[in-house]
Parts: structure tokens; C-alpha cells; sequence
């Protein structure tokens, strides 16, 4: 028994394809953060920065956040998902630890190892981890 397919014209069939990928594009575009969770951005803090004060402000954006920590203390974001808090720093090892629960129950977490070390009546901070070692 052969089955027969009903041609379509080229430009119609070309149009079809073309709506079918759109609207497999909206669909993931509305979906990624579901799948993927929702992105967390920290800007103020890279590894490998030095710094020479103990204070340092940790900033960045946390869209969709249901819940947002800084080194387990909760913090807040303004409408547009952004954050801004202060860390005091201390002398040898800190650890800075962002950490994002969206709606859906998907966590995001990033953690920083840092170094304040003192030079004279002055700190400064090398986040590299070998700097531990020596």
C-alpha cells in the first residue's frame, strides 16, 4: 500500500518551515529560564582581582530570584533584579558565596575565595588560590 503525500507549492512549504522554527524559537526563549534557571551575574568581584581595602561592595544582577543569599544572610534586588552589599573583609582566608533560588525551585550559587593580606598598615586582597599555599 503506497502512501500518497499531497504536494505542497515550494513557497508554502517554505513558510510552514519557517513558522515552525519561529515558533519552536518563542517557545524556548520563554522557557530557558525553567530549563536552565535563572541567571546570576556577579560584577563587582572576578578572581585573580587584587584589592587594597577590606571593604568591598558586591554587586551584580539576580533576575527572577525568589530567594537571594550573601554568604547565607538573605539580601534583596530592585524591580529590575539587581543587587548592591556591602563585605567587610577580613585579615587571611574569606570565602564570598552569592547564592539564587528562582520561582521553580533551581538554585544558582557562586563562590569566591579571596586573600586579605596586611603590607605594612595597609591590606590587600589576591584571590588567587595558590596565594594560601605559600
Amino acid at each position: 500500500m503506497k502512501i500518497r503525500h499531497l504536494p505542497l507549492p515550494h513557497g508554502k512549504s517554505i513558510a510552514l518551515l519557517g513558522l515552525c522554527f519561529a515558533l519552536i524559537g518563542i517557545i524556548f526563549y520563554n522557557t530557558r529560564d525553567i530549563m536552565f534557571g535563572a541567571p546570576l551575574t556577579v560584577k563587582t568581584i572576578t578572581d585573580g582581582m587584587t584589592l587594597s581595602d577590606t571593604y568591598l561592595a558586591i554587586a551584580g544582577t539576580a533576575a527572577h530570584a525568589q530567594i537571594l543569599l550573601l554568604n547565607g544572610r538573605e539580601i534583596y534586588t530592585n524591580r529590575k533584579g539587581e543587587f548592591s552589599e556591602p563585605v567587610l573583609l577580613v585579615p587571611g582566608y574569606n570565602v564570598i558565596e552569592v547564592q539564587m533560588t528562582d520561582r521553580f525551585g533551581k538554585t544558582n550559587t557562586k563562590s569566591y575565595e579571596l586573600v586579605l593580606t596586611e603590607q605594612g598598615d595597609q591590606y590587600t586582597l589576591n584571590t588567587h588560590p595558590t596565594a594560601l599555599r605559600q
